[in-house]
């Protein structure tokens, strides 16, 4: 072979092979080195978001009777129409240790509700967003309120009913919240109730005459006080009907 067409030969096969390597090199990358780019982890889902409204069912399940609270048992046990309200915690119907206003005093003395009804529409919108009413019983026995609502800036309930006769005793809740420490709506809770006095008549039972208390007493527990046991009066369930 011609030495001159020889060297030509060889030196395109080394341009070639040149070629080729850079391509497979490029094609490779370097040498696998490269961290390969991964897709972005999908996003975590939010947590869920309470309810800004809560429907609730309440019951009244009255259990004072002559077997829980012998001591000199009334004849016509009853407990008068209920009354209360949805609200805030920027007002307070009633209170353990509070001075009763002149609408729980007329509730716990003679069952009426207007007074009262007129103390909660007074806080309407402000404070309070609905007046609550129920029906009255007789003892033992159970009434409904079928359904109350309640908004997330409104979450409180003040319940109660006279114990009747008496003088001016009754049974309820006050500021009862039905949401719990993380602001999710309970779906079910049940009050045990015990009788207060309301601290505005001083008559020791359940028939006596009336004898207005003056000045007015602080609203006070009578469980386990004659003529009452130390067995609750009944209880009220809130169950969420719209969960």
């Amino acid at each position: 072979m011609n030495p001159t067409f020889n060297r030509l030969l060889q030196t395109r096969l080394g341009r070639l092979t040149l070629t080729v390597a850079l391509v497979v090199l490029a094609a490779c990358g370097d040498s696998g080195t490269e961290p390969v780019a991964m897709p972005d982890p999908e996003p975590e889902p939010p947590p869920p978001v309470a309810a800004t409204t809560a429907t609730y069912r309440v019951v009244f399940e009255a259990t004072w009777s002559a077997s829980t609270h012998p001591t000199n048992f009334p004849g016509g046990a009853h407990f008068s129409p209920l009354i209360g309200a949805v609200h805030k915690a920027g007002v307070t119907f009633w209170a353990r240790d509070g001075i009763a206003t002149p609408g729980v005093e007329s509730m716990a003395e003679t069952g009426g509700t207007s007074t009262l009804t007129a103390e909660i529409q007074a806080q309407i919108p402000g404070n309070a967003l609905a007046v609550v009413n129920g029906s009255g019983i007789r003892s033992p026995g159970s009434t409904t309120i079928q359904a109350i609502t309640l908004r997330e800036e409104f979450p409180l309930v003040t319940l109660v009913t006279m114990i009747a006769p008496s003088p001016d005793w009754f049974v309820g809740v006050s500021g009862l919240s039905l949401r719990d420490d993380e602001g999710n709506w309970i779906e079910e809770l049940e009050v045990v109730l015990y009788p207060y006095d309301a601290g505005t008549d001083s008559g020791p039972n359940y028939t006596s005459a009336n004898d207005d208390t003056q000045p007015k007493e602080p609203i006070h527990s009578l469980r386990g006080e004659s003529p009452f046991s130390d067995q609750p009066i009944g209880t009220f369930t809130f169950a969420r009907t719209d969960g």
